[in-house]
């Protein structure tokens, strides 16, 4: 069975709709969001998600790490997560492979973001 990837992303819906037709191109069952209350109304009814991907900066009230907080509250603390971030401070690039959260910068490469998702769904939950 495919991976289920929740995708969420206020700020730019081209960026959304384009992420999405690129996971679902690849075999992915993807849910979008594009806020935070957005992500927690699509995880109620999901509750079977493999990994989260969101930008960090969020239209509206929210941020991606406020989406992770809560999409794992009710998934489990082990959902792996994705946060896309355009800012360049040293701690964004950096990934958590413990915690299975991972920030990665824009531009972000289709090709760069199926490795990490294949790497992060192959690793088994801690």
């Amino acid at each position: 069975m495919a991976a289920r990837v929740i995708s969420s992303s206020s700020r730019m819906p081209v960026i959304l709709n384009a992420t999405r037709s690129l996971l679902e191109a690849h075999g992915y069952r993807v849910t979008s969001a594009t806020s935070l209350a957005e992500a927690i109304e699509r995880t109620r009814d999901h509750h079977d998600l493999d990994l989260l991907i969101t930008d960090y900066h969020l239209a509206g009230t929210g941020t991606g790490k406020q989406v992770v907080s809560a999409v794992r509250a009710m998934c489990g603390p082990d959902l792996k997560a994705i946060v896309i971030t355009g800012d360049t401070g040293s701690a964004v690039h950096q990934c958590d492979s413990d915690s299975g959260l991972c920030w990665i910068t824009k531009p972000v490469n289709p090709a760069q973001l199926l490795t990490l998702l294949k790497h992060l769904l192959a690793r088994p939950a801690p």
